[in-house]
C-alpha cells in the first residue's frame, strides 16, 4: 500500500508543485516570525533596563522607610544575589543660566525628571547597570564605582548622570562641569492654610549613560542616594524615606515564586511589614512591572502569526485540489482495488496516506528551509543589501541589523500545525474514494 501512495502522489508534477506550496507557505510563516521573535527580544531587553528580577516597594509605616533593616533581613536569604535601593523623586529641572524659572510654572525651559538615588556598587552587582555606563558615548564616566565624582571645588555641586539622549537635546548640553538646578515638592506637605514651599537645588553633570530604551534616558538623572553629596540628604531631608523600592537580583535558576516566598519570609523573620494588599507596597517580578508593554507586544506575535498562517491555509488549497483531481483520475484504479477486496476503509486510507505524505514532506522541507534562511540571516540580509533591499534602514529605525531568533518547540508547533491542515484537507478526496461504488466505478469511462 506504502508503494501504491508514494506512486500516486508523485505521478504528476502538479501534485510536486502543491507540496512546494505547502513547504514555501510555511518558511513564509517562520521565517518572518523568527524576526520577530528577535524584535521581541530586543524589546524585551530594552523594556526591561536596569530593572532587576524582583522590585520590593515597602508597606508604608508610622515611621519613614529606612533602607538598614531591609538590607539586613536580605543579607541571609539563600536565593538572593545582591540588591539595591533606589530613591525615586519627580521634579522639574533648568539650567544653571535660568534658575529663576522655577519661581514659575509656567516657564516653557522647566522639564519633568525623575531623579534616582542610587549605591553605586550596589546598583553595580544589582543591575545591568554597568553595562550602561560602559556604552555611554558623551561623557563616560572613568570609574564605575565612583560615577558622581566632580572636579574638586570649594563651591562645587554634587555630581549626576544624565542620557546621552537628554544630554544631546535642550539647554543642557553635553558639558562635563554643567550645572542645572532642580524642584520639587516637600516630601511631607504642610497643614492647610500654611505656605507651601518647594525644595531646590543645583547638579553638576558628571558624565553620561547609554540606556537601551530611549524614552527612559530623557526623563531618568541618577545622583547619589545617601551621603552629604546625596539625594536624601539634600533635598528630602531626614522626615522623609531614604529609598522607595529595592531591586533584588536572584541566584542563577532560583524561580521568581520561589524567590518571593524566600523574601517575603525574609522580612516576617525581621518584623518589617510584608508588602502588598491592604498594608499597601508591593513585590513584582519586572515582567509584572511591565505587564502591559509585555502583553501588548506578545499579542501583535499572535495576530502576525494568525495572519501568516493563512499562507499555510491557502497552501493546504491546492494539496486538496490535486488530491481531488487525483480521485477523478483514479476512478477505475479505484474500482479494480474494491473488486480485489480492498473495503473502503483501505480505500480511503490510501488517498488519506497521499495527502498525510505530501502534507508532511511540505511541512518538513518549510520548517529546513526556514531554519537555514535564520541561520544563515546575516548572508541573507547581506544579499538583500546588494540588491538594493534594505529591510530597516538605519535612518528610521534603532534595529542593528536583520534580528532573528529560532525557536525550536514554536517551529516544531507551528510545521505540526501546518501538517494537521494539510491533512484537513486530505479527508474530503478520501471520504469520495472510500465511498465510491465499485461497480459504477468500473464502468467509469
Amino acid at each position: 500500500m506504502i508503494r501504491l501512495v508514494l506512486a500516486w502522489l508523485w505521478h504528476r508534477p502538479v501534485q510536486v508543485l502543491a507540496v512546494l506550496g505547502v513547504a514555501i507557505g510555511l518558511a513564509a510563516l517562520l521565517f518572518p516570525l523568527s524576526v520577530m521573535n528577535g524584535l521581541i527580544a530586543q524589546d524585551r531587553a530594552a523594556v526591561r533596563g536596569t530593572l532587576s528580577d524582583l522590585l520590593l516597594i515597602p508597606a508604608p509605616g508610622a515611621q519613614p522607610a529606612r533602607f538598614e533593616p531591609y538590607r539586613a533581613a536580605l543579607a541571609g536569604v539563600g536565593v538572593i544575589e545582591a540588591c539595591a535601593p533606589h530613591l525615586i523623586v519627580y521634579a522639574v529641572r533648568v539650567t544653571d543660566d535660568s534658575s529663576g524659572s522655577l519661581a514659575s510654572t509656567q516657564a516653557s525651559d522647566l522639564n519633568g525628571v525623575q531623579l534616582v538615588g542610587i549605591d553605586p556598587e550596589a546598583e553595580l552587582a544589582a543591575t545591568d547597570f554597568g553595562a550602561y555606563l560602559a556604552r555611554a558615548r558623551l561623557a563616560p564616566v572613568a570609574d564605575p564605582l565612583r560615577p558622581f565624582a566632580v572636579a574638586d571645588d570649594v563651591f562645587g555641586r554634587p555630581g549626576a548622570l544624565v542620557s546621552d539622549s537628554l544630554a544631546a537635546v535642550g539647554r543642557l548640553g553635553f558639558r562635563v562641569g554643567q550645572r542645572f538646578e532642580v524642584g520639587t515638592l516637600p516630601p511631607v506637605l504642610p497643614p492647610p492654610g500654611e505656605p507651601l514651599e518647594p525644595n531646590n537645588f543645583s547638579f553638576t553633570l558628571a558624565g553620561t549613560y547609554a540606556p537601551d530604551e530611549y524614552h527612559l534616558g530623557m526623563d531618568r538623572i541618577y545622583v547619589q542616594r545617601e551621603g552629604r553629596d546625596g539625594l536624601h540628604f539634600n533635598l528630602l531631608g531626614p522626615e522623609a524615606p531614604d529609598f522607595t523600592e529595592i531591586l533584588i537580583r536572584l541566584r542563577p535558576g532560583v524561580s521568581y515564586a520561589d524567590g518571593k516566598s524566600a523574601v517575603l519570609a525574609a522580612l516576617q523573620r525581621a518584623g518589617l511589614p510584608a508588602p502588598g494588599g491592604d498594608a499597601g507596597g508591593a513585590l513584582e517580578t519586572w515582567e509584572e512591572r511591565r505587564a502591559v508593554f509585555l502583553r501588548g507586544i506578545m499579542m501583535e506575535r499572535r495576530i502576525f502569526t494568525l495572519v501568516l498562517f493563512f499562507i499555510v491555509v491557502v497552501a493546504a488549497f491546492g494539496l486538496f485540489a490535486t488530491l481531488s483531481a487525483l480521485v477523478r483520475e483514479k476512478v477505475r484504479e479505484l474500482g479494480i482495488l474494491a473488486a480485489l477486496g480492498y473495503t473502503p476503509l483501505q480505500r480511503g486510507a490510501l488517498l488519506l496516506g497521499a495527502g498525510a505524505a505530501g502534507s508532511a514532506a511540505g511541512a518538513l522541507l518549510g520548517y529546513l528551509a526556514a531554519y537555514g534562511l535564520v541561520s544563515q540571516h546575516r548572508a541573507f540580509e547581506g544579499l538583500l543589501e546588494r540588491l538594493g533591499i534594505v529591510i530597516f534602514p538605519k535612518d528610521l529605525y534603532v534595529v542593528q541589523g536583520l534580528p532573528a531568533l529560532w525557536l525550536p518547540g514554536q517551529a516544531a508547533f507551528l510545521a505540526l500545525l501546518a501538517f494537521l491542515t494539510g491533512l484537513l484537507f486530505t479527508l474530503l478526496p478520501a471520504v469520495r474514494a472510500a465511498t465510491l461504488a465499485p461497480v459504477e466505478a468500473l464502468r467509469y469511462e
